[in-house]
């Protein structure tokens, strides 16, 4: 009998950490999605099919991301690029990402104005935001929410 309650109980214990999992990953994804559609930089109208992001969309999304993990959570970004479009000329690599940014560190820690010019001015596909909880085993992310940018196709006018 007690072996039933206790697993009965570490059953009730799993499934409310395995629901506020859920509630975080859901309130990453928002996030995500939110920053894309409003931190879109102007220059993407001359480029049809195409969407930049301005150096603001790292700060936006950092005061989201601070009002819902802790402390001392690292997070990092990764862009993915359309390197086939001819356009751009400044995509040296499909995949780039940020450092790793500390919840609650120092200035250098944080996302900047100024310092992410490895994602800006470039064509984005999608962008990926990876979050690891401390405390959590050390080389795997807590976290991760992939977005993919639905961007209207190229015209050919050619």
């Amino acid at each position: 009998m007690f072996g039933f309650l206790m697993t009965l109980s570490l059953l009730i214990v799993w499934y409310i950490n395995a629901f506020q999992r859920d509630a975080d990953t859901l309130q990453l994804n928002d996030a995500i999605l939110s920053a894309t559609v409003s931190e879109v930089d102007q220059t993407s109208r001359l480029y049809e099919g195409a969407l930049l992001l301005s150096e603001t969309f790292e700060p936006t999304i950092w005061e989201r991301l601070v009002t819902i993990y802790n402390e001392g959570d690292s997070v990092q970004f990764d862009y993915m690029f359309d390197a086939e479009d001819d356009r751009f000329d400044n995509v040296e690599s499909d995949t780039v990402s940020s450092p790793t940014y500390i919840i609650g560190g120092k200035e250098e820690d944080i996302p900047q104005l100024g310092r992410v010019t490895y994602m800006t001015g470039r064509p984005v596909t999608s962008i990926r935001v990876k979050v690891h909880e401390k405390g959590d085993k050390v080389g795997n992310w807590t976290y991760t929410s992939t977005v993919a940018i639905d961007a209207v196709s190229k015209s050919i006018n050619e």
